[in-house]
This record gives C-alpha cells, sequence and structure tokens, in this order.
C-alpha cells in the first residue's frame, strides 16, 4: 500500500458529491467563415428568372479557415441533469439499466464512463459489485475520453484502475500491488484529486459550432498533457481507505468509469452500479 489519507490531506463525503463543471472556464467561441449568397435573378416583368443564383464566396485567407470535427458525445455535451452512465462514451456491447446507474456487460472487458469529467477539484463516487457470477471481474476509476472503451480501465496512459483480483492498481496496463481485493456485494470508493492549474484538454459546450444542422467542434492544435504537481487518485473499500494509488498523474478532464469481464458461458454477465451522489 502506498501511503494513506489523511483527514488534513483530503476529507472524503460522507455521500459522493456530484460531479459539476459550471465552473469550467468557457473557451473562445468561434464561427465558420460565412458564405453568402446573391439574390434570384428577375426578368423585367418582377418574375423569377428559371437560372440558379450563383453563391458569392468571399475573399477569405487560409488563416480564415478553421479545421472542424463532427460531434460524436451530442447527447453527453448538451446533458445538463444529474451524472449518469453515458449511452454514448461506451463500449456498445454494454448494456445500461432504466435509470443509467447500473452497467452490465459478458465476455472481454469493456468500459463505461460517466456523462460529467472533472479537471479540477476533488472528487469521489462509489459503484456496488452487484453481481460478478462465477467468472465476472471488474475494474474501477477514471479515465478520460481517449480512453479505449474496447478494453479495461487502466489499460493505457488515459485511466486509472483499481482491480478485485488481488486488489492491485492498473495504469498503462502495468499491474501493481495495491491493498485489499474486493468482490461481489462490496462497495468501491473512487477519489480523484486535481489542484487548480491544470488544462482540461476537453471540449465544452461553448466550442460548438453548428454547420448545415450539425454539431462540431474547432479543432484546434493542442500541447501534450504535463504532470499535475499535487494530483492523486485513492479508493475505498466498504468506507475504509486503502491508500494512495496514483500521485502527480497527467492534467486533463477525467470521467468515472467501469470495465466488466465474464468467460463467453456467463451469458448473463456482470453488474457494477454507481453512485454519484445527489
Amino acid at each position: 500500500m502506498e501511503g494513506s489519507l489523511s483527514t488534513d490531506q483530503l476529507q472524503l463525503a460522507a455521500a459522493p458529491a456530484p460531479l459539476d463543471l459550471s465552473e469550467t472556464e468557457p473557451s473562445r467561441k468561434r464561427s465558420l467563415p460565412p458564405t453568402t449568397e446573391g439574390p434570384p435573378k428577375r426578368s423585367k416583368k418582377g418574375k423569377k428568372s428559371k437560372g440558379s443564383s450563383k453563391a458569392v464566396i468571399p475573399e477569405l485567407n487560409p488563416s480564415d479557415y478553421v479545421r472542424v470535427v463532427k460531434v460524436t458525445n451530442k447527447d453527453d455535451l448538451l446533458h445538463e441533469g444529474p451524472v449518469l452512465l453515458s449511452k454514448s462514451d461506451k463500449a456498445s456491447q454494454m448494456l445500461l439499466s432504466d435509470n443509467r446507474m447500473s452497467v452490465t456487460s459478458s465476455k472481454g472487458y469493456r468500459m463505461a464512463r460517466a456523462t460529467h469529467g472533472a479537471f479540477q477539484g476533488t472528487w469521489y463516487f462509489e459503484v456496488k459489485i452487484t453481481k460478478l457470477g462465477k467468472s465476472g471481474h471488474v475494474r474501477l476509476g477514471w479515465s478520460t475520453r481517449k480512453g479505449d472503451l474496447q478494453a479495461p480501465v487502466g489499460y493505457d496512459q488515459h485511466s486509472f484502475a483499481y482491480r478485485d483480483l488481488e486488489g492491485v492498481k492498473v495504469h498503462q496496463a502495468n499491474r501493481e500491488a495495491y491493498a485489499e481485493p474486493f468482490t461481489e456485494g462490496d462497495i468501491i470508493g473512487c477519489l480523484l484529486h486535481m489542484p487548480e492549474g491544470g488544462r482540461a484538454f476537453e471540449k465544452e459546450k461553448s466550442d460548438i459550432v453548428t454547420w448545415k444542422g450539425e454539431l462540431y467542434f474547432v479543432d484546434e492544435p493542442t500541447a501534450d498533457p504535463a504532470k499535475l504537481e499535487g494530483s492523486l487518485v485513492a479508493f475505498t473499500k466498504n468506507g475504509q481507505t486503502q491508500g494512495i494509488a496514483y500521485r502527480d498523474i497527467n492534467e486533463g478532464t477525467y470521467s468515472p468509469a467501469a470495465s466488466i469481464y465474464t468467460l463467453p458461458e456467463q451469458k448473463d454477465g456482470a453488474t457494477v452500479t454507481f453512485n454519484f451522489g445527489t
């Protein structure tokens, strides 16, 4: 176990707090270069001519154009209610409950993430291991939107996980001794602490532009994330602190995440249930 959390450092709330990004600093708004059309030509009697009008394209310098990328997580960006499991930011094989607080999956490891994430502040949520069955296993933790959905939490550099088997922690597919193992019926708490000064590395509503009825982001080059000094990831098991798992992680926006695995013969899958607080 690598260190432990003291009340002087961080205080875990009695119940998880909802993720609130209302204080996120919005990026400056952008718009696409305009295209104006001239009015259709008219005959001397005032009737429209049969010929089509020509579009008048303003002369623009290359620097006036912007590259746009189509929005794929529209529901999450426009979602203003409480934190839920995302309908779009999950592997397609995973099934959500009607209230979008539980997720079920079978066969290979796959990931599901929440509708909201955070890049600064201290955040905490809990997950109950509702059902594992004979072959089920889970990994729980935090992931950015770049984490591979067809892989477990902790598979790459974009996520951090606490694994049921042996209680190991996982990052970049590297498993290390960490804490107690957990199983069906246990409740795992996941804590993220991100000091001020880190960048979000994720688009917000204010970055959206509309073109031909579709939503797009302005694609702007960004630097690689840097280590955020003082940041950390920690976990609890049934209310007991398991210690700090990772320190000084990369800046970015991290969302609650879970991945589930079963053998193919366990057709009913395994299930976990989230509690994001009220």
